[in-house]
């Protein structure tokens, strides 16, 4: 026993004693502009290290297991090509091609996954994509049960060839940022197809619900099977593998934000209740893994789709859930809203740009000082007057339809709570509601059935989402 011990102990000071950096930090990396920036990697046990960049130099040591974190002060972007270098008592490790801009990560299931040469125009869009200055870090999407730093995965920078298997979603939003920006873009990838929410939050982040981890740990507390038919069963939906494997290994790079799209797969399981407070542990959890109190997390509402029974119902709920989510916390989250753009037939709609334009409108906005239309309506107050529901919205001047009809969708309910389709007329940025069923209507819904196409926008073109209001008698 004393032997392997001694052998484990000796084998674990030769991995520390190598002096390098966790898998994220390499050459061809775009650094964070404006935010001090973390390192973090190996080196001997007290060990001292050093790292210099753009004229500024930290120092410290490694401590008793050969981990050692570095701080370098703020720097501005830079399209300039330069090195960084770690000096430690007996070796220098040096990274080339070392970018300053604006950093962001990409992650959800499917949809964010969804390359980019497999949706709308999107081969001859990726044809034409040569961009030395935005680049991307793509995880394999690997899940491991404890938290791993090493990563198989590189820095490139976005020509076709990358772009055409990139995520459509992360490059329209990542083009529009550099094309706006004039900085350069990194975009941290780590997606993966078919899972859900669960997989990416870092362990302890659902200790604040303790009814909620509860239900979670009896949810998945049968064998997973990755030939089952039911998601919950996948090896890479347990809790906190993905986090583990993909998101763990990016800590603790500083970037701006998140772009997450996500939903799909916990519509099969999930409450709006249990989906928001979800969103919210992933969140939370992220902000301290990245030690990001300011994190930015700007996330899509999943777009509609025919389903039926509980799936349908719970697809609104977790509308509603991602709507409430985003009032919680604003003005870090965000969510752009899509059921304009969807497609009843296919979980996966190939029309990807709006959904990458509508995310960098709202960080143009709100991170970047812009004056563009980047708000999605809302109901601001609803009024019942002679027989009909009169509507007021924040961020509209004029409604239109997308696809020149009818508005649809709206349904209203009187005092018996039977909701009826109702007829929607607009003035000017309000609208007038109501049906000959309901005489005295108290309560208006509107895009509550999954299985529809939303057709109303704003003058911007920007849809209103999924809302349900009462009023008073």
């Amino acid at each position: 026993m004393k032997k392997t011990l001694t052998t484990a102990v000796c084998a674990l000071t030769v991995f520390c004693g190598a002096l390098e950096f966790d898998g994220v930090f390499q050459s061809g990396m775009v650094l964070q502009q404006g935010r001090e920036l973390a390192f973090r990697g190996t080196a001997s046990p007290g060990e001292k290290v050093a790292l210099t960049f753009a004229g500024k130099r930290v120092a410290g040591k490694a401590d008793g297991n050969g981990r050692w974190r570095l701080v370098l002060p703020a720097l501005p972007a830079s399209k300039e090509s330069r090195q960084m270098v770690l000096k430690g008592e007996g070796k220098t490790v040096t990274l080339d091609d070392v970018l300053v801009g604006e950093v962001w990560l990409c992650s959800g299931q499917s949809n964010m996954y969804w390359p980019l040469g497999r949706s709308l125009n999107g081969k001859e869009t990726a044809g034409k994509s040569d961009f030395p200055e935005i680049r991307v870090f793509r995880t394999d999407g690997s899940y491991a049960p404890s938290p791993q730093t090493k990563t198989k995965a590189k820095w490139r920078k976005l020509t076709p060839k990358l772009a055409d298997g990139l995520s459509a979603v992360a490059f329209y939003f990542g083009r529009k940022l550099h094309q706006e920006l004039n900085v350069p873009v990194g975009l941290l990838c780590a997606y993966r197809g078919g899972t859900m929410i669960e997989p990416w939050t870092p362990e302890g982040a659902y200790d604040p619900y303790p009814e909620l981890k509860k239900k979670i740990a009896e949810r998945f507390s049968g064998e997973a099977d990755p030939k089952s038919k039911s998601p919950k069963d996948w090896p890479q939906n347990r809790p906190h593998v993905l986090y583990n494997g993909s998101v763990h290994p990016l800590t603790p790079y500083t970037f701006r934000g998140v772009i997450w799209y996500q939903g799909c797969s916990n519509v099969w399981y999930d409450t709006k209740e249990e989906y928001l407070l979800k969103q919210q542990a992933l969140f939370d959890g992220w902000k301290k893994a990245f030690a990001n109190a300011e994190m930015k997390f700007y996330t899509v509402q999943i777009a509609p789709l025919n389903r039926g029974g509980a799936a349908a119902r719970n697809h609104v709920g977790v509308w509603l859930a991602q709507q409430e989510f985003a009032d919680r916390n604003t003005p870090a989250v965000k969510l752009a809203v899509i059921n304009d753009v969807g497609d009843l037939k296919n979980i996966h709609p190939v029309n990807k740009e709006p959904v990458g334009l509508r995310l960098a409108a709202l960080a143009l906005k709100y991170d970047y000082g812009r004056n563009i239309p980047a708000d999605f309506p809302r109901l601001r107050t609803a009024e019942r007057r002679n027989g009909a529901l009169h509507l007021a919205f924040d961020h509209v001047g004029k409604w239109k339809t997308a696809d020149g009809k009818e508005i649809r969708n709206f349904e209203i309910a009187g005092a018996d709570g039977k909701f009826f389709p109702a007829r929607a007329e607009s003035r000017g940025g309000a609208l007038t509601v109501s049906a000959p069923e309901v005489p005295e209507p108290l309560a208006v819904r509107y895009m509550y059935n999954c299985s529809r196409i939303g057709n109303l926008v704003n003058e911007a073109g920007l849809p209103l989402g999924t809302f349900e209001k009462s009023v008073k008698k």
